[in-house]
């Protein structure tokens, strides 16, 4: 009897999978554009496979990104494959763009390991995504997926293609038609832009200038990594422009933002920035060298806008240069409406990080810090902890994070410090791992410091965060 019933439950159960209907085919084709859209391009033409209804969906998706993760994390293991990988995807991104029916694209973005070898099939893929009106350009071509490369190797971008001629370092390159159409710099659709992305892409300031100028919905541009961007001015109340990141571009002499409503500003070019009537610019990150450098862009470059600042980002490869007394008593301009601290700083065996207090200190309105501590080493120091040598209240600091390696006395002084004077204090989050990203698979030495880090935090600070604040190591 039990053997006839599960027979029946069975065929029932069949019966049901047979006649289940595919409700996701029944949709429109504008729908399951719209839901494709969302997938990589690659993912995307994986679903032709489904059946004959979705053999040529995937030709009018309108955001064509060409992630190319899985290769480049092949090449960080094999560098050898590097060319063979190149030549794989400018393949790929060459005969999608062949087969793609859309008229509109919402995004097109490239992210691999791309020289000025690949000049003429970037040229035409940027033709590609002007001539279809795109509203988010996103050119990274970092070395390696990660690293900025060498300003001599980097593409340059075509400014021709807008009108404006070779640009000052090309060579006397003249486009011609191949696989994809190749429409005249009149014809040229850039208008709709609204995001601007270039890494390890030589461009001029007289091509950002012409984007700023000539696109009434860019919002966003981030350059990272330009060898001929040597002058920018970003000035005129009529720029939508409210992001702006000009990072590694070591050949900027001046940058000049004024009259604007930008809201975030990031670069590494500080002592080159001329600030001035920017009331909506609430966010900075500053990248600098050496932190003394930061501390004049602080007092010069940025004390027109210092007081309206809610996010401060500081980012130092190198140790302070001053002592740490000094700095304790660095006399910071005040950032009374600051919200959110960063400090990303080169850590050092058996340092003090009670420098850091005296731009805390500066900060009455501060709810959140973080600290990201990158090239250093696990170690169980045996100095004596000390105190701070001035106290202040904090009265609306919740959230302290602690990146990077352990160091010990330093890290347990900063926390006695932060018990002491943060009244309002709800969590401190220490995590060991590296706060800047890689490809390459994690050392397995590594994982064991990270280990060793957890073990010796967990160790020094457990005795001594209260109960009633909350410590999460991890």
């Amino acid at each position: 009897m039990a053997k006839r019933l599960q027979s029946f439950a069975l065929k029932k159960c069949q019966k049901r999978v047979c006649i289940a209907k595919d409700r996701i085919s029944q949709l429109p084709d504008e729908v399951l554009v719209h839901i494709l859209s969302f997938l990589t391009v690659e993912e995307a033409a994986d679903t032709s496979v489904l059946s004959r209804r979705w053999l040529s969906l995937w030709r009018y998706i309108d955001r064509l990104d060409f992630d190319a993760t899985k290769p480049l994390d092949k090449v960080a293991l094999l560098p050898k494959l590097r060319k063979r990988q190149m030549k794989k995807y400018l393949r790929w991104v060459s005969c999608t763009l062949q087969m793609c029916k859309g008229q509109r694209l919402d995004q097109f973005r490239v992210c691999f390991d791309l020289n000025k070898f690949a000049r003429h099939e970037i040229d035409k893929w940027i033709e590609f995504a002007f001539s279809r009106n795109v509203q988010r350009l996103e050119l990274d071509l970092l070395k390696g997926g990660e690293h900025i490369r060498n300003f001599g190797y980097c593409y340059t971008f075509p400014a021709w293609l807008l009108g404006l001629g070779d640009s000052a370092d090309s060579s006397s390159y003249i486009p011609h038609s191949n696989d994809l159409q190749i429409l005249s710099p009149v014809k040229q659709n850039f208008k709709s832009l609204k995001v601007l992305l270039f890494k390890s892409v030589n461009v001029t300031g007289k091509v950002l200038e012409f984007f700023l100028h000539n696109c009434p919905f860019l919002e966003t541009m981030a350059v990272h990594g330009s060898g001929t961007l040597v002058n920018l001015e970003v000035v005129g109340p009529s720029l939508k422009l409210r992001h702006l990141e000009i990072q590694y571009c070591y050949k900027v002499e001046s940058l000049k933002i004024c009259d604007t409503n930008l809201v975030t500003l990031r670069t590494s070019v500080g002592t080159k920035l001329l600030l001035k009537n920017v009331p909506m610019l609430v966010e900075v990150k500053i990248s600098s060298a050496a932190f003394n450098h930061i501390l004049n862009d602080i007092s010069s470059c940025l004390s027109c806008v210092i007081s309206q600042l809610v996010v401060l980002h500081l980012t130092t490869h190198s140790w302070f240069k001053l002592s740490q007394e000094k700095l304790e008593h660095y006399n910071f301009p005040q950032l009374t409406k600051l919200k959110k601290f960063v400090l990303t700083i080169c850590g050092q065996k058996d340092r003090s990080l009670l420098g850091c207090t005296s731009i805390i200190r500066a900060a009455p309105q501060l709810k959140e810090f973080e600290l990201q501590l990158i090239s250093g080493c696990s170690v169980q120091t045996v100095r004596e902890c000390r105190k701070a040598a001035i106290k202040c209240r904090l009265h609306h600091l919740k959230v302290v994070k602690l990146w990077g390696f352990y160091s010990g006395a330093a890290h347990v002084e900063l926390v006695r410090y932060f018990l002491e004077n943060a009244i309002a204090l709800e969590k401190i989050i220490f995590d060991p791992r590296t706060p800047m990203p890689t490809r390459f698979p994690l050392d397995p030495l590594f994982v064991k410091k990270a280990q060793t880090a957890r073990n010796l935090a967990k160790l020094h600070l457990e005795g001594e965060v209260p109960p009633d604040i909350e410590l999460v190591i991890l």
